[in-house]
């Protein structure tokens, strides 16, 4: 399976930030490039890309690559530092995209033993709704609480095994 892995945020743009510092586009990158190790492992061709300048060139080269899945990587963030869990975003119309947000959901909360906040539909979201793979937002934890600060800093791959799991289960759907 070809898979395509957005790392949110990048460039000038670092998402999230932690109290302490932890910026979101950094945590992002670090759990896709394990995410693409195990996946490649598993013998998915795996395409990463993270922003540089726009949101807009993310879906371009999603769009061009011809992939069979797109999982785009984020860190969830709130004025209230108690908020906290996880949640896997797809669009509306997508079948596939709604599966794949369950299976995925599915796998981190297994891993993470993180709260459930579900798998929500968003139609908002531009990489939701211009891309031509079935896609999936998945907001690992909150980088705003300062419990899941500390796993999203030292236990990544926590994250990229749940969502890799995710994406195996789907595949055998």
């Amino acid at each position: 399976m070809k898979i395509f892995l957005n790392a949110g945020h990048g460039g000038s743009d670092p998402g999230a930030v932690s109290k302490n510092g932890l910026k979101e586009k950094d945590v992002t990158k670090k759990i896709c490039d394990i995410l693409a190790m195990i996946l490649h492992k598993r013998g998915h061709f795996v395409i990463q890309y993270q922003e540089q300048r726009s949101y807009l060139e993310i879906t371009k080269e999603e769009n061009k690559s011809g992939v069979d899945l797109f999982i785009s990587v984020h860190c969830n963030s709130f004025s209230v530092d108690s908020a906290h869990g996880v949640e896997t975003l797809y669009y509306p119309t997508s079948i596939k995209g709604k599966k794949l947000a369950e299976s995925v959901q599915k796998e981190l909360l297994v891993k993470t033993g993180l709260f459930n906040r579900g798998c929500k539909m968003r139609r908002d979201l531009h990489v939701l709704n211009a891309t031509k793979a079935p896609a999936v937002l998945v907001e690992c934890a909150f980088i705003s609480n300062p419990t899941e600060e500390k796993l999203l800093k030292s236990n990544p791959e926590l994250f990229a095994q749940g969502i890799a799991d995710g994406i195996e289960n789907y595949v055998t759907i």
